[in-house]
């Protein structure tokens, strides 16, 4: 067995460096982050070779004093606690005594402050002197991971590593909206962002204000704010899905999910939102020590913590009113907005339901509520869209505002139907059997039906018990007439059952029902029906996805056909 050996402080660090200081992006966000604790309300970055060269932050905090300079490179000098409980209390977003330690050992390193400058070369103090004074603090990275070959060899090209601090610069300016921040990559300003008012400016400014965006703000336990897109904005990717907590930027898939989770069927699968949301939680509530790059932290009360994030952000959807305040979407490149993330090819399915006017009103609903509801939407519209026609016998072509609108006819009936039924509309066309139909099922099926059997009427099919594993058909929608009347009674109510076993947030016996009796993909539809359908989908509470969550619209833009022919 070889010797023991304790490592010279030059190793130690350099390995521990590997730990907090893994690419040019963590030595970037440690820098942030103490200005930000230096209070700092302007932060320049500056970037070479994506930060391989040079990474050179200034900020105008409150600076470092000449006496402090020297422990600030020294491993475990902190001020920002002073015995180990403090760690369960942190406020601040270093605290560790690691970051400063841990870049000056794997670079050409200098700060300067209040006067003074420190310079280290790879762990080696090389000298402190005075300096020019500088209102805040200047901290400069040279030739990072240089003389660290092993580690060197590993980074991505200076192309793929500016765009990773990019994305979290982006990300934590989202959070932090009331601070300045400005990077300079290679010379050239690559963001400008002055302080703003609130988040929503700054979301603005950073994503675009073509997104359609409804703001949040929740208070329980934790004060939850931030911003979420409609449905009508989707994105291939979670990557624009960003978190914060204390205005810290983290990773965490439990928060990520319980955002998910409220847009459970408003959202296709595969699909997702924009969300930009900062957590506002008590210090001892959290355990930020548990990621040497405090990219993750743990919460004492998570179950509660996803509930509250589920619920604040399932209501701020549910009351934000789709039809009149749609927006649409842009071609920002989202993916350069959170770290991590990969760029990925989009789609962007939208509808812009404002100044809309009803061409057919029909089947009146008896839900005195949304009736109302409607008329007094109509009132506000004044203009009109036009049906072109129907393409591959599935999807209506409608015009509308100078753009294109393609409409999938099947899922946008369904949508209307499925409304219909959740609003009490009584409009299914049933007939009665000349002689009913006894129909052999499982025992569980007849009692789920005998359950059911007010909802399965309000669906066109009366039936009742006729023994212990047969049910009897008395009338069925009008549409099953031609079909295999047996096999779609069986199929329907087995899928209903299987669904609410499934725990389907939606109503599967109105939901299912409604697939059933929507027009079909390849129907030939006359211009009375084209014009029935959607007319009657711009009343939806929700127009943009059908109940299983798959997009009813997609938009293109006028002067995107026209590009096409050049002719701008």
């Amino acid at each position: 067995m070889r010797k023991i050996n304790v490592l010279p402080d030059d190793v130690a660090n350099k390995i521990a460096a590997g730990e907090v200081v893994e690419r040019p992006f963590n030595v970037v966000k440690e820098l942030v982050e103490n200005s930000l604790d230096a209070g700092a309300t302007k932060i320049e970055i500056e970037l070479i070779d994506g930060g391989l060269s040079l990474i050179k932050v200034v900020d105008n905090g409150l600076g470092i004093d000449e006496e402090d300079l020297p422990l600030t490179v020294q491993r475990f000098a902190t001020s920002k606690i002073t015995k180990y409980e403090d760690i369960f209390s942190i406020n601040s977003f270093g605290f560790r005594g690691e970051a400063l330690s841990a870049i000056s050992s794997v670079s050409d390193f200098s700060i300067k402050s209040k006067g003074n400058e420190l310079r280290v070369s790879f762990g080696n103090i090389i000298s402190i002197s005075p300096a020019a004074y500088t209102n805040g603090t200047i901290v400069t990275v040279k030739n990072l991971f240089e003389k660290v070959p092993a580690r060197h060899k590993f980074l991505k090209s200076p192309t793929s590593e500016y765009k990773e601090i990019l994305k979290y610069i982006k990300h934590i300016a989202l959070l932090n909206y009331n601070v300045s921040f400005k990077v300079i990559n290679n010379g050239k300003v690559a963001l400008n962002l002055i302080n703003d008012n609130n988040l929503l400016d700054r979301v603005k400014k950073i994503i675009g204000e073509d997104y359609s965006f409804i703001e949040l703000n929740f208070e329980n336990k934790v004060k939850i704010s931030g911003v979420v897109t409609t449905p009508d904005v989707q994105k291939f990717r979670k990557d624009s899905i960003l978190i914060g907590v204390n205005n810290r930027a983290i990773k965490d898939n439990l928060i990520q999910q319980a955002i998910l989770q409220a847009y459970h069927r408003k959202l296709p699968e595969n699909r997702y939102p924009i969300a930009v949301l900062n957590i506002e939680i008590s210090p001892d509530q959290i355990d930020v020590n548990v990621h040497p790059a405090k990219l993750f932290i743990r919460f004492y009360n998570s179950n509660l913590l996803f509930k509250d994030v589920y619920k604040a952000v399932e209501s701020c959807l549910k009351n934000y009113d789709l039809k009149n305040n749609s927006k649409g979407t842009s071609d920002i490149p989202l993916d350069e907005l959170n770290f991590g993330g990969v760029k990925e090819d989009e789609i962007k399915y939208t509808v812009d339901l404002s100044n809309i006017v009803d061409v057919v009103e029909i089947n009146k609903e008896k839900n005195t509520k949304n009736n109302d509801l409607n008329l007094s939407y109509r009132q506000t519209l004044n203009k009109e869209f036009k049906i072109i026609g129907q393409l591959f016998d599935t999807v209506i072509l409608v015009e509308y505002n100078n753009e294109l609108w393609l409409i999938d006819q099947h899922i946008a009936h369904e949508r209307v139907l499925y409304e219909k039924f959740m609003n009490n509309a009584d409009f299914v066309s049933s007939v009665y059997l000349t002689e009913p139909l006894l129909i052999s099922i499982d025992e569980e099926l007849v009692e789920f039906c005998i359950k059911n059997q007010a909802k399965l009427a309000k669906c066109g099919i009366d039936l009742e018990q006729f023994g212990k594993n047969v049910i009897k058909i008395n009338s069925v929608p009008s549409q099953f007439l031609n079909k295999d009347i047996e096999k779609e009674i069986k199929e329907f109510i087995k899928n209903s059952m299987e669904s609410i076993l499934d725990n389907d947030l939606n109503e599967p016996i109105y939901l299912n029902m409604s697939c059933k009796l929507a027009i079909k993909a390849g129907d030939k539809l006359l211009e009375e029906e084209m014009n029935d359908i959607v007319s009657n989908l711009l009343k939806c509470e929700n127009p943009f996805t059908c109940p299983h969550g798959r997009p009813i619209v997609y938009k293109i833009k006028k002067e995107e056909i026209f590009k096409k022919f050049n002719r701008q």
